[in-house]
């Protein structure tokens, strides 16, 4: 079992968003100062899968922090050895881990596991990524792998496996936290499918009403958006392939604090993003778009907003149309004078 480390840590200083004001600091002060977190992988000969867990039978070891991000609970632990003592093995050859249990998230796949994968490929010799069934289901993750030319398999976690040797990347850093060369390396394994057109698009993602984060106002909100020329998507509509050319052409994306912000990974680097915010909520999770942008160099605007909760992934949201409408005139000038 040997540990390497792959980069080391470093402090990030971030630039202000484009439109920022001071009354707003709040909401960003975390994280005008933030820290790269280390990208290290452990090589290892015979470890075993136990349901969704990487344990170590020779030091009787679970690498909880790498598979779950807030680890396995005690009793946890104990219900998974006794599975493995109650359940036959599998053999699997060489493989590489790069998943934990918040995979099946699009943002996450993205911004967090491929990064994985990308930062243990100079180790790999043969190593198939393994990955639970149950991320099957989620098209984007077997898009993307077959796009990049990767190949994968997906494990029963009603089995037990024993692998060759195991390249177990761990967890790059906490929400929002991010290695700016391994995003760029994500992004240059899509970049074939790019246009070469200089991007003309303004586009806003719609979300499909769900339990929180619907737009109360919607309709206004769309009316302010048609009379500057974007164009409202539900990018649910698009396979992988069509999305990454879409947001390609793409020079200004807009949508609500969730996933669909994830695609600006896949914007040309004069890109821009608009993001509609909770006004009370400057936590880690909500400023994962506003450092993303920052680590790709996308110039990043955002729109507060009254909600139902100051949790945002509980709250709904009103939008300020008339803001809106202020930042689109303003963005339209910017984009006349370029």
């Amino acid at each position: 079992m040997k540990k390497i480390v792959v980069l080391n840590e470093r402090i990030i200083d971030r630039g202000a968003p484009k439109n920022f004001k001071p009354q707003d600091d709040h909401l960003f002060k975390r994280y005008w100062k933030t820290v790269a977190p280390e990208c290290h992988l452990w090589i290892i000969e015979k470890p075993l899968v136990i349901r969704d867990s990487i344990f170590y039978p020779k030091n009787f070891k679970f690498f909880d922090r790498y598979t779950h991000y807030n680890g396995i609970s005690f009793l946890g632990k104990l219900m998974r050895v006794f599975f493995w003592v109650t359940k036959k093995k599998v053999s699997l050859g060489k493989s590489v881990w790069i998943h934990d249990n918040f995979s099946g998230n699009y943002f996450h796949w993205f911004a967090e596991c491929l990064p994985r994968l990308l930062f243990s490929e100079s180790f790999q010799n043969g190593h198939i990524v393994i990955l639970p069934k149950n991320l099957s289901k989620f098209t984007f993750v077997k898009e993307s792998l077959d796009l990049m030319g990767a190949k994968y398999e997906f494990f029963d976690k009603n089995q037990n496996y024993e692998i060759s040797e195991l390249i177990l990347t761990n967890r790059i850093g906490r929400i929002s936290e991010f290695r700016k060369e391994l995003l760029f390396k994500v992004k240059a394994k899509f970049d074939f499918l790019g246009s070469n057109i200089a991007p003309k698009r303004k586009i806003y993602i719609r979300r499909k009403p769900a339990k929180a984060r619907n737009i109360l106002n919607e309709e206004a909100v769309l009316k302010v958006l048609s009379d500057h020329h974007v164009e409202s998507l539900y990018l649910d509509d698009f396979n992988l392939m069509d999305e990454i050319r879409l947001l390609d052409e793409t020079c200004l994306l807009i949508s609500i604090h969730g996933a669909g912000l994830t695609n600006m990974l896949f914007m040309q680097g004069s890109g821009n993003v608009l993001e509609f915010r909770n006004e009370e909520d400057g936590g880690a999770s909500t400023n994962s778009f506003f450092n993303l942008a920052s680590e790709l160099g996308i110039n990043y605007y955002y729109l507060t907003n009254k909600t139902t909760s100051h949790k945002t992934n509980h709250a709904d949201f009103e939008i300020n149309v008339e803001k809106l409408n202020d930042i689109l005139t303003t963005f339209d000038l910017t984009l006349k004078k370029a």
